[in-house]
């Protein structure tokens, strides 16, 4: 924090798909001016989410927003000026391990593989991978996992169809139990480090800046989210959730496509 400024005594946490932006994949005019609002109030705003790095600054830039970006998860941690203040891996090797499983067995999907700004896939043609390249507005290169330069890999994503899902996490949990395994959606499945959790990273931010957890706000909209909902005092789970998620968080937003973000940061009063 600026050391001109007092510290805050809260901070917001909000995740991207699914809960920042609507089912166009946009943040609504109403939405930017509520992150802008919070800012300028002196209580952090911070992106959690399980994209890249490359994924995730196209859209920040296009919407003109800056802030603290955890990525991939808790993977990297980045600080306004895009600065690494955390990072936590797979080694390259493990990564390989877990793309020659998915491959041996004959998984129905796809993988890429991300490694800092770094996004490496098999097959750029597959389009379960070129969906998910026009959602981030990012490109991967094709290449293997033995291509990354660095030893470190934040994650292996798994691309799959919808009906393929469930099971394909089944089968990941049960061959690498000691490697932390979430469904981001119905068709995506985050393979990372054991201990590389959103919930980790709010954590560490709120340690750095000498806010107490239950102090925080977060919001998300799926699995992988409700670990940092549980973390903080106020974890919101989006209206457009799974049922099931719903169905057992406490506090919830209004859906994406109804600012759910915007009118929370309104009722608090962190927004006008």
């Amino acid at each position: 924090m600026d050391e001109k400024n007092p510290a805050p005594h809260t901070a917001v946490f909000s995740d991207i798909d699914g809960t920042l932006l609507n089912s166009e994949h946009r943040v609504t005019p109403r939405t930017r001016r509520a992150i802008a609002q919070t800012q300028a109030a002196g209580v952090p705003f911070v992106i959690v989410t399980a994209r890249g790095i490359t994924g995730t600054y196209p859209l920040l830039e296009q919407n003109d927003i800056s802030c603290t970006v955890v990525t991939y998860s808790g993977g990297v941690i980045l600080d306004e000026r895009r600065n690494v203040i955390y990072h936590h891996g797979l080694t390259r090797a493990q990564a390989q391990e877990v793309v020659e499983f998915a491959e041996a067995e004959g998984l129905d999907m796809t993988w890429s593989a991300y490694s800092f700004e770094d996004w490496v896939a098999p097959d750029k043609g597959d389009p379960r991978l070129r969906e998910e390249e026009r959602i981030v507005m990012a490109q991967a290169r094709e290449g293997s996992v033995a291509s990354i330069e660095r030893d470190e890999v934040q994650k292996v994503l798994c691309l799959c169809n919808p009906e393929k899902t469930d099971e394909i996490e089944q089968r990941l949990r049960e061959r690498f139990p000691g490697l932390a395994i979430a469904k981001s959606s119905d068709t995506l499945i985050e393979v990372m480090r054991a201990g590389s959790t959103k919930a980790r990273a709010v954590r560490t931010l709120c340690d750095l800046w000498g806010i107490d957890p239950s102090d925080a706000v977060a919001f998300g909209d799926n699995y992988n989210d409700v670990p940092m909902l549980e973390a903080v005092g106020r974890g919101y789970l989006m209206g457009n959730a799974p049922a099931e998620l719903l169905g057992r968080m406490p506090l919830h937003a209004p859906g994406n496509d109804c600012d759910g973000v915007a009118q929370v940061l309104h009722d608090l009063g962190l927004a006008g």
